[in-house]
């Protein structure tokens, strides 16, 4: 367990260290126009976690621990989108779709009401 969690830290510092230098140089090429890094990250975790739930669940080329420090650890610290991704694709390769919109459309509305209640809340 321990030794677990400490892949999933390991990854998780590299894949946000990675993600901050990325954002970082999208913003200043692009400043104030959209959030490009952020844009470009989400999407490239999304590939990214794609690529290795292919090696993970049809070939079986990474092994667990593995999939925890790359999976788990670093996609999960570069983007918690490509997370959030996984698990609706996840959904869909079950044939659960109902499930897969419900927890992808649940996730966007309550996630976008719950930062903005977060933020009405320190706002007084």
């Amino acid at each position: 367990m321990i030794k677990n969690a400490l892949l999933i830290a390991l990854g998780g510092g590299v894949g946000s260290a990675c993600r901050y230098l990325i954002q970082t140089s999208f913003h200043n090429k692009y400043p104030n126009l959209f959030p490009y890094g952020t844009f470009a990250v989400n999407i490239l975790g999304c590939l990214l976690i794609g690529l290795l739930m292919g090696l993970v669940h049809q070939q079986k080329l990474i092994s667990p621990q593995i999939s925890l420090l790359l999976i788990g650890g670093f996609c999960g610290g570069f983007t918690t989108f490509s997370t959030f991704a996984y698990e609706g694709n996840t959904l869909l390769l079950e044939n659960k779709p109902l499930q897969a919109l419900l927890y992808l459309g649940l996730s966007v509305v309550f996630g976008m009401l719950a930062a903005y209640l977060g933020y009405k809340l320190t706002r007084g």
